[in-house]
């Protein structure tokens, strides 16, 4: 939904949520609720999955009396048939359909699957009703990993939240042939959001995935233990606040944007809880913006949030690279500049579950050493960056790309090396836990893998010493078709 809807509230506190909302968010008569204040008054509902005594002891019970198993087909078919009865997601319905491969095959428990059903939103009734009558097929003992692991032939996956300037490094890595190089072969997907490009991690239908790092924190508080960062590709809060209307006035100063900028306007960001929507109430609580001060929120698809601008819907728009760089060709202008506010700010990361990087170390290690490669290579030869990027974005004016890109690169939104940094994590960290996104704030000590890149870092050293000179481009991810 783009537009909030407004509900009454009956009698004895009933509302009735709109049927565009019930959908979206896939709740059905008898589904649960969870229903929280938050500091700032926002009353905040989720959906949350209950199983009561019964369904529990059947789902959870172990060593219960054999049942006969059903075919794969079988439990296929039922999966396939709780997708269209609840009208859910294609991605959903793939998500599941992964998830009960991998069950099928052993490779999850009765209580893994369970937990990853759970996490894709499916009624506990349903997941149930899903497994009832079935085991898992015996897993096997995992062979011992070897003593040096062969470079990977299959493709290593990468999910990505969104074709973005701010993933340079991952598109230099597979352009200019650093990928090739540490022999892994890779596939360059766009999942169209962040939830999404985790989501894919989840299913196993990705290696990687590429957003911001709160996602993986959120599975990480849902239950997914072994959620893990492993690498920094976008090093800085890279927003800009554009705006059409003269009467907008531009500033440097966060306090007067965030309590007079904004006040009363349509201000249009990416949906909660992303960076844009978190940012901009981080800012009016710090300087005690007052309800004279408050503004009306639209929340658009990530990398259309100029549009409502342009089309007269909202007075400001918060806008990435390159997006940004198009729409002042298009006549916005900038009003306020949020990298001039934050440090380092980890908006974007690489992030995997910890068994990837435990049972592929070889295929990690190429992965990594990859981009650290190609976070080198930026910084060392910014106007082959300039043409990487021209490359992946030949929809937009040459120009425009290349402004915003020296405009990353100037300001190190892209960062000079993998690893990710501790202020930078602890920004991102802070902000969310202000907002209400996660529970509570993670150390980088707990959810943060340096080990891989570090290690390559040292290996590597300055690389700028040794290249004689650019590499060729090969066929960039937005012509690839990854």
């Amino acid at each position: 939904m783009d537009r909030p809807e407004t509900v009454h509230i009956r009698s004895n506190g009933q509302v009735t949520l709109p049927m565009p909302v019930r959908r979206a968010a896939e709740l059905q008569e008898g589904d649960v609720v969870e229903v929280a204040l938050q500091d700032d008054g926002t009353i905040l509902l989720r959906p949350v999955a209950v199983l009561d005594r019964l369904q529990a002891d059947l789902v959870y019970r172990v060593g219960a009396r054999s049942e006969p198993d059903l075919t794969e087909d079988d439990i296929r078919e039922r999966a396939r048939g709780l997708v269209r009865r609840r009208r859910l997601p294609v991605t959903t319905g793939r998500a599941l359909d992964a998830l009960v491969e991998r069950y099928q095959r052993g490779d999850l428990t009765q209580r893994a699957f369970v937990s990853e059903a759970l996490m894709l939103g499916l009624p506990s009734a349903s997941i149930t009703a899903l497994l009832a009558g079935t085991e898992p097929a015996p897993a096997e003992a995992p062979p011992a990993p070897p003593v040096a692991e062969e470079a990977p032939q299959a493709p290593v996956r990468i999910a990505q939240a969104y074709h973005s300037l701010l993933y340079l490094p991952l598109y230099i890595a597979h352009d200019v042939g650093f990928f090739a190089d540490e022999g892994v072969r890779v596939e360059i997907t766009t999942a169209g959001g962040g939830t999404e490009a985790w989501s894919a991690v989840e299913a196993g239908v990705a290696d990687y995935s590429v957003h911001d790092p709160v996602f993986t924190v959120r599975a990480f508080e849902q239950g997914i233990e072994d959620a893990v960062v492993v690498g920094s590709i976008c090093n800085g809060q890279a927003i800009l606040a554009l705006a059409a209307d003269p009467a907008v006035e531009a500033t440097d100063d966060p306090r007067v944007f965030s309590t007079r900028t904004v006040a009363g306007r349509t201000v249009a960001t990416q949906p909660q809880p992303d960076s844009q929507w978190a940012l901009l109430r981080y800012l009016q609580f710090l300087y005690q913006a007052g309800p004279k001060s408050s503004y009306r929120g639209l929340q658009v698809p990530i990398g259309t949030e100029p549009a409502p601008v342009l089309a007269g819907q909202a007075d400001i728009c918060l806008a990435f690279p390159p997006q940004a760089d198009v729409a002042m060709s298009q006549g916005l202008r900038e009003v306020f500049d949020f990298s001039s506010f934050l440090g380092p700010y980890l908006l974007s990361a690489l992030a995997t579950r910890r068994g990837t990087v435990q049972n592929k170390p070889a295929q990690h290690k190429a992965v990594i050493t990859a981009l650290e490669k190609a976070c080198q290579y930026a910084h060392s030869f910014p106007d082959e960056a300039v043409r990487v990027a021209q490359l992946e974005f030949p929809g937009v004016d040459p120009k425009v790309i290349e402004s915003a890109t020296w405009r990353c690169l100037q300001r190190n939104f892209l960062p000079p090396h993998i690893a990710v940094d501790r202020e930078a994590w602890q920004e991102n960290g802070v902000l969310n836990r202000f907002v209400g996104t996660i529970q509570q704030y993670h150390s980088s000590a707990e959810l943060v893998d340096n080990e891989m890149s570090l290690h390559v870092y040292r290996t590597l050293g300055n690389l700028r010493l040794v290249w004689d000179g650019p590499r060729p481009i090969a066929k960039p991810v937005a012509v690839a078709g990854a």
